[in-house]
C-alpha cells in the first residue's frame, strides 16, 4: 500500500508552528502509521459545590436537563446521550459521584476534535458553586491531520514506522524520536483515514514546550522524552 506523502498548508496547520524557535537544517524523512495517532477526545467535568443542578450544552444544543450536584457518572452520560448533537453511544462518562467526571467522546465523535461542553451552574449552591470543563485528551487528528510539534517513536515491530511517543508504551514508542515538523493529512478528502502518511521530523535546535500541541497523553514531551533529544534545546 502506498504512502500518502501530502502536506497540506491550510491556516491550520501553518499557522501553530509558534513552537519552532530554530529552523533546522536537517529535516530526516519519518512515516507515520496512521493506526497508532487514532485516540478519542476527553474533557474534564469538575463540579464544585454541595447542592443544586447544573445544565450541560454541546455544540450549540439546547441544555439538557437539570443534573444534581451529586449525580453518577452514569446520570451525567444518559443527559449527554440525550443531547441532539451527542446522541446514544457517542459518549462515555467515568468518575466518582459529583465528579470529577471525565467524558470520552466515541462512535460518530471518534477521533476527532469537538467543542468543550458548556455547562450553566447557576442553580447549584454551596463551596465553589462552579462547574467547569477543561480539555484532558486532545484527538490526535484534530479536524483530519496530525499536528506539526507532536512528539514521536519508531515502533520496533516495524522499523521505519513511527506512532505518538508514550513513555509508558513498550512498542519502541517509549523512546522519542524527534518531533514532527509539518501537519498533515491524515483524513483524505473524501472521509478515508490513511494508512501512512509522510513528514519530517525536527531532531535538533530549538523548541518551546509550552507551545507545542499536545502538553499531555501520547504524543506530547516529558522528562523522560527530553532525555531521548539531547540536541535538541527545550525552552518554557
Amino acid at each position: 500500500m502506498s504512502t500518502d506523502i501530502s502536506l497540506q498548508t491550510t491556516t491550520y496547520q501553518v499557522g501553530n508552528k509558534q513552537w519552532l524557535l530554530d529552523e533546522p537544517t536537517f529535516k530526516p524523512n519519518v512515516t507515520l502509521d496512521i493506526s497508532k495517532f487514532s485516540r478519542d477526545e476527553a474533557q474534564l467535568l469538575t463540579i464544585d459545590a454541595t447542592g443544586g443542578t447544573y445544565t450541560l450544552a454541546f455544540d450549540g444544543s439546547d441544555p439538557t436537563a437539570g443534573i444534581a450536584e451529586a449525580a453518577t457518572a452514569a446520570a451525567v452520560q444518559a443527559a449527554l446521550a440525550g443531547l441532539s448533537t451527542i446522541g446514544a453511544g457517542n459518549v462515555s462518562v467515568s468518575g466518582a459521584d459529583g465528579g470529577p467526571y471525565t467524558v470520552t467522546f466515541q462512535g460518530a465523535l471518534a477521533s476527532q476534535d469537538v467543542p468543550l461542553l458548556v455547562a450553566d451552574d447557576a442553580l447549584l449552591t454551596g463551596g465553589g458553586s462552579s462547574a467547569t470543563v477543561s480539555l484532558v485528551n486532545p484527538a490526535h487528528y484534530a479536524n483530519g491531520y496530525i499536528p506539526s510539534g507532536t512528539a514521536i517513536g519508531e515502533i520496533t515491530a516495524t522499523p521505519g514506522l513511527f506512532g505518538p511517543y508514550d513513555d509508558t508504551a513498550v512498542d519502541g514508542r517509549e523512546v522519542c524520536y524527534g518531533l514532527t515538523y509539518a501537519d498533515v493529512r491524515a483524513v483524505h478528502q473524501n472521509g478515508t483515514v490513511a494508512d501512512m502518511v509522510g513528514t519530517g521530523a525536527v531532531v535538533s535546535g530549538a523548541v518551546s514546550a509550552s507551545k507545542l500541541p499536545f502538553q499531555s497523553g501520547t504524543g506530547s514531551i516529558d522528562a523522560n522524552g527530553k532525555a531521548d533529544l539531547p540536541t535538541i534545546r527545550f525552552e518554557a
